[in-house]
């Protein structure tokens, strides 16, 4: 049985494109709502004292800087600093008016992200930055690589076929569920 490569990269990088368009416009309404978000809160706020009511930043659960901010480091291509994420915060329209110490709120949004292990530092001119974690992904298409030395290779099948090339190379062709071990940070 042939494989018709052409065709399956034309379906490939069309399922790409649709993808890409469906997370731009996802992202363009996320941003959207976190800027109607925070000017309700703002407006909640300056209501609230005239009708005897508590601000709404104490009822409002703390994952929505945490969100946020994992949203920066995935779309940065670079590790980024704690005053660097918060200038992104201000210019995504994120109301920190609400915080007595914005970055100190920050500074315990990624010490926490870096315990839970979903993002990591790195120490630049004394600037720590962080970046998130380098986790498990999947590659289509092709992936050969030699077997490691305990066994493991660094691609395994998910779908479609895979091979060997002489006894010590190995691949896949289709979808492969990526099992490297992590790399560190680039030291600039």
């Amino acid at each position: 049985m042939s494989i018709d490569y052409p065709t399956l990269y034309q379906d490939a990088k069309a399922e790409l494109l649709k993808l890409q368009e469906e997370k731009a416009e996802l992202g363009r309404a996320l941003e959207d709502r976190e800027r109607q978000i925070a000017a309700l809160i703002q407006t909640l706020n300056a209501i609230a004292p005239l009708v005897g009511e508590e601000s709404i930043e104490a009822e409002m659960p703390p994952s929505g800087m945490t969100d946020s901010i994992r949203g920066i480091l995935a779309d940065s291509g670079d590790p980024l600093s704690a005053a660097e994420i918060r200038d992104r915060l201000a210019t995504m329209g994120f109301d920190m008016k609400s915080y007595s110490n914005p970055l100190a709120t920050i500074h315990t949004v990624l010490r926490r992200l870096t315990e839970s292990g979903e993002a990591e530092t790195q120490e630049t001119d004394g600037v720590k930055k962080f970046a998130p974690t380098r986790k498990k992904g999947y590659a289509i298409g092709i992936t050969i690589g030699k077997d490691a030395k305990d066994g493991g290779r660094g691609v395994e099948l998910v779908a479609g076929k895979s091979f060997t090339i002489g006894k010590d190379w190995k691949g896949v062709i289709g979808v492969g569920s990526l099992t490297r071990k992590k790399k560190p940070l680039p030291r600039p």
